[in-house]
């Protein structure tokens, strides 16, 4: 069977049956010291479909700095999604609307109205560094509690849609001494879902000021502007974050567009969590919503995800430390590994990242303090060795906590492993036989990344029934090219 088609030991149908039933995730209390055996299978003869870009992040490399391009380069990003671009690192005026269209009385016909200074440079910075952007048109969220500025409905529905047109204009059709990037995937808002539910878009909201029949109203408006003079780009949204719990917007969301007669390019949505089961769950249940109401044609793209374990709550929680923790460890890059591997076979078209900025605590590329790489910049290095399409890769036995996936491309077979253990408290070896169906292997050579290597070169010998043996501490990555 398919490696995905199991999820520690549950198969991907009954995962949306599960949802109440979350104590069957529950982590052992003892360590476990058995030993772990299992066997894959891969078939470069026969081929799935594309690798989809499952690496793809939000922002990029710091301006200037040809050190982190480079970096960027090599793990060859696909795209770049520009939210938080305006949180400072890049910048203070960029990305948002209020920051390029600063004055909202002004004319949004004439190039005057528009400072597209910074923003200029940090996209500038993204293509270089081989990525397109993903623009998120729209605003950054407002956490701070004294003041709120830009997150609230704008006064005009049309004029708003009206100033992203001429953004993209800037941007794709060299509007306003600008450039002819051809960006594709341009975002409306985010997560104005995030405040409805408890009822605190009133009274201190973050990045939604106003109802959700009001952001229904503004997404529908802009999206059938913006479509309509762009009809080759990809225009989607809404990004929303609450897809579980008491209450989800996505229903509304998809009925009202449907009643009003909105193209709908792609369907994006954020998630953070620490087992992959949970964000196939939502992936299953946002499709069944798209097909429900007539969008099944559209993209799907978890535009925002990270690793987060969700306990005792506040940033200063000992909960969150740890969680900070392990999105720079070892864990947090097997997580992403087996997560991407996860992905790769739900009804999903891209991922991305949050976060790439090298200042952040969401960036796990990098130490904050030295910027020097971590394992995660590693579990992405090991998902660029990943040819262009996908191939046939069987896993039998295990704990299922071992993550497969085969590709073929450039004359190679690439076959990568992950050993993600969650918050289980495992001290074993897992022992995997790789086998290639009609063919023996030789002396060969795997690169291993865990405690104890980084993408470190490891020698495999042959069986006698042709297969190879590859031990997987827990939390481990490991690639292997035929």
């Amino acid at each position: 069977m398919e490696m995905i088609m199991k999820v520690k030991g549950l198969s991907i149908a009954l995962l949306p049956l599960l949802l109440a039933g979350s104590s069957l995730y529950a982590q052992n209390a003892q360590p476990d010291v058995s030993s772990v055996q299992l066997s894959v299978t891969v078939d470069d003869s026969v081929i799935i479909g594309p690798v989809k870009p499952m690496n793809a992040v939000n922002n990029g490399p710091y301006i200037g700095d040809s050190a982190q391009m480079a970096d960027f380069r090599i793990l060859n990003i696909p795209y770049s999604r520009t939210h938080d671009a305006s949180e400072g690192y890049y910048g203070q005026r960029l990305i948002d609307i209020s920051d390029v269209f600063p004055d909202f009385s002004k004319d949004p016909d004439k190039a005057s109205s528009y400072d597209f200074r910074e923003t200029d440079a940090y996209i500038k910075t993204l293509v270089d560094s081989g990525s397109e952007p993903f623009y998120r048109l729209g605003q950054t969220i407002e956490n701070q509690k004294a003041a709120k500025y830009n997150i609230y409905p704008p006064k005009d529905y049309k004029k708003w849609a009206k100033i992203c047109e001429h953004v993209i204009l800037h941007y794709n059709e060299g509007w306003a001494d600008g450039f002819h990037y051809n960006i594709k995937y341009w975002e409306i808002w985010n997560e104005a879902d995030l405040d409805q539910a408890s009822g605190r878009w009133k009274t201190e909201p973050r990045t939604w000021g106003g109802t959700i029949e009001e952001f229904h109203q503004l997404y529908a408006i802009a999206a059938k502007h913006l479509k309509k003079r762009f009809p080759e780009l990809k225009i989607g949204g809404p990004s929303y974050c609450r897809i579980q719990g008491t209450q989800t917007y996505f229903p509304q969301f998809f009925q009202f567009m449907r009643e009003n007669d909105v193209p709908i390019d792609f369907v994006s949505w954020h998630k953070y969590g620490s087992e992959p089961s949970v964000y196939l769950m939502e992936a299953e249940l946002i499709r069944s919503w798209m097909k429900e109401y007539g969008y099944q044609d559209a993209e799907l793209i978890l535009n925002e995800w990270n690793y987060r374990r969700f306990k005792n709550a506040g940033a200063s929680s000992s909960n969150e430390r740890y969680n900070r923790d392990n999105r720079k460890s070892m864990k947090g890059a097997a997580f992403v590994s087996a997560n991407m591997s996860a992905m790769q076979k739900a009804p999903v078209d891209m991922l991305m990242y949050y976060d790439f900025r090298a200042a952040g605590t969401w960036c796990g590329f990098y130490d904050t303090q030295t910027e020097g790489r971590t394992p995660i910049y590693y579990a992405f290095y090991a998902w660029s060795k990943l040819g262009k399409d996908e191939c046939v890769c069987e896993v039998e036995g295990g704990a299922g906590d071992v993550y497969a996936l085969a590709s073929v491309g450039d004359g190679k077979t690439v076959l990568l492993l992950t050993r993600y253990n969650g918050d289980n408290n495992t001290c074993n070896i897992a022992t995997v036989k790789v086998s290639l169906k009609g063919r023996s292997l030789g002396k060969m050579f795997c690169h291993l990344t865990d405690d104890e290597h980084i993408y470190t070169e490891i020698p495999l010998f042959p069986e006698e029934d042709g297969s190879v043996l590859v031990e997987l501490r827990n939390n481990s990555i490991a690639v292997l090219e035929f």
